[in-house]
Order: structure tokens, then C-alpha cells, then sequence
């Protein structure tokens, strides 16, 4: 080879190596992304902060936008998809996402029947209260549908995200934990709506106490947290938290010395909706609400 072929090799491969960067290079231009070539971006609509690129079901690469807030990216339908979060952690000792169509063997139904349904579905656990159907928990005396798990030892975290529910007068929908059928062993975070006290929004409660604060959050999905610590009626104590995206939960309030024996044998905690007779309609309401997700957690400490 002479010096003349020789120079004229190299300034091939030095144009091949300029048109392949320029690929790379420009907006618009043409690149290979492992060992597949497709057209960059459109300079009318560049890619967005955060978005990821996924395979196509043409055998492209194609991006998929950032997801929202609280979504994973999980695997759906085949392909890489952004779905709303399960909550938990590495720390969940039970987490049902309500998304095989049955029932898990571990819940217990209690209090439901034709007129007082609970169904899984899809991807959520529906209950359904007819109208004129007694649905009430105000204590020792309830006819309202629950799932009921039994309860890890503590400290422990339940959570549980509320996708649906028609805010009816006196309804509500939330969390429980439960130690036995007297009214002072059991406590409630809810979403509920009760005219005759103008309660609309989320609040904790408990039988012989009443409401121990309540708020007008009303945002949909809503995400409900029970923290308990204690074992012991008089040394013990639980926080009542919730979240509009499931990431970062507000603290709405605590009840210390409970009253009951949280997280001792016998304790269940768990899902329920509730009904009530609106002032003046002599009549129980009828309640529908949707569960997609339910965990409990041991809470290991701060590290």
C-alpha cells in the first residue's frame, strides 16, 4: 500500500467516525443505542427529565415519561410500565395488593353477607353496603363488614390506600385494630363523612373516647397509617397518619396509654367500612368503598 492509499484509508475511517458522532451528536440525526439504530430525538419534542427508555413492541426503542409520584416501575402487560406504589418496604411481614381476584386465605370476614359484600377484583377489594342495611361499629355493638389479620407482636406500622369512596352521609371507610368486642379495646382511622356533626374528610377515633382529631382532607386516592408501640393499656401508644401520595405522611394524632393491650395475643387489625342513620332519614345509608392495598410492617427502629 502507498502513501497516497494509506492517507486515503484514513480519511475514510476518519469520515465514518465523524458521520457516526454526528449521529450521536445532533438532534435529529441517526445513532445506535445497543446495537439498534433509530432517530434521535425530535428537536420539537425532546425527551423529559426523568423519562426512561423501554423496548417497543415494533422492536424500537421508544421513551416512557416519568411516572407520577409514588408509582414503581414494574412490569405490565409485558413491557416496562409505571404502576402506583405497593407502600411497605423490606420491613413488610404481610402486604396484599388486592390484585389476584381472590380473597387472601389469611383475611377473616366478619359481619358481611348478601347485603354487605366484600369483593376482590382487578386490582382493588370492593366492600358494598346496601341502603337501608345496618352497617354501624360504635363499639361492643357492630354489625359492620371487616377483614380481620392477625396482628405481628410491636412496634408495628398497618397502612392501607383508599382508591374509591362515595362520601355518603354517615359512612366511612378506613383501618382498625382490634383487641376484643368491649368497646375500649379497638381503634379506628377513617375516611368519613357525617353531616349532623360536619365531619367530612379523615378522622381517628376511638368507642369510649369519641373523635380524637379530624381534619377536611378529601383528596382521593388516600393513603392511612396506624403506628403502634406497647403492649400494655397504660404504656402504650399509637399515631394516626396519612398521605396524599403515599411517600410522605402527615401525622394527624396520637393516643398514648390506650386504653387496650395493642399488639398482645388475641389482637387483629384490618379493613372495614361503617354506616350510620343520617339525621332525620331513619334509614342506614349505603356505603361503597375500594381497597388496592393493605400492609403491615415491624418497624425495626432507626438503624
Amino acid at each position: 500500500m502507498n502513501t497516497q492509499e494509506h492517507i486515503k484509508n484514513i480519511y475514510d475511517i476518519l469520515k465514518d467516525v465523524k458521520k457516526r458522532l454526528t449521529g450521536v451528536r445532533q438532534v435529529g440525526g441517526v445513532h445506535n443505542l445497543l446495537g439498534i439504530v433509530h432517530p434521535d430525538t425530535d428537536p420539537a419534542s425532546p425527551p423529559g427529565v426523568g423519562s426512561v427508555i423501554r423496548g417497543s413492541a415494533g422492536n424500537e426503542w421508544e421513551e416512557l415519561a416519568l411516572g407520577a409520584a409514588g408509582e414503581v416501575l414494574t412490569v405490565a402487560g409485558g413491557n416496562a410500565a409505571w404502576q402506583p406504589g405497593a407502600g411497605g418496604g423490606g420491613n413488610s411481614i404481610f402486604e396484599d395488593n388486592f390484585n389476584d381476584e381472590s380473597i387472601y386465605w389469611a383475611w377473616v370476614k366478619r359481619d358481611n353477607n348478601a347485603a354487605k359484600t366484600i369483593t376482590e377484583a382487578g386490582t382493588v377489594i370492593s366492600f358494598h353496603v346496601d341502603k337501608l342495611t345496618v352497617a354501624e361499629w360504635w363499639g361492643a355493638s357492630h354489625s359492620a363488614p371487616q377483614l380481620h389479620l392477625g396482628a405481628y407482636g410491636q412496634p408495628f406500622v398497618i397502612t392501607t390506600k383508599i382508591s374509591a369512596f362515595v362520601p355518603n352521609d354517615d359512612c366511612a371507610a378506613g383501618l382498625f385494630i382490634f383487641n376484643s368486642d368491649a368497646a375500649w379495646q379497638m381503634m379506628f382511622m377513617e375516611r368519613a363523612r357525617e353531616d349532623g356533626t360536619g365531619l367530612n374528610g379523615l378522622a381517628a377515633w376511638h368507642p369510649t373516647a369519641g373523635v380524637l382529631a379530624s381534619n377536611a382532607v378529601v383528596d382521593m386516592p388516600i393513603w392511612l397509617r396506624m403506628r403502634v408501640s406497647g403492649t400494655h393499656r397504660l404504656r402504650s401508644i399509637i399515631y394516626f397518619d396519612y398521605s396524599i401520595d403515599g411517600i410522605t405522611f402527615t401525622n394527624l394524632t396520637s393516643r398514648s396509654n390506650s386504653g387496650f393491650y395493642p399488639g398482645t395475643y388475641g389482637t387483629t387489625v384490618g379493613l372495614y367500612v361503617r354506616n350510620g342513620v343520617p339525621d332525620g332519614s331513619g334509614a342506614n345509608n349505603q356505603i361503597d368503598a375500594d381497597f388496592d392495598l393493605f400492609t403491615m410492617e415491624e418497624d425495626g427502629g432507626p438503624g
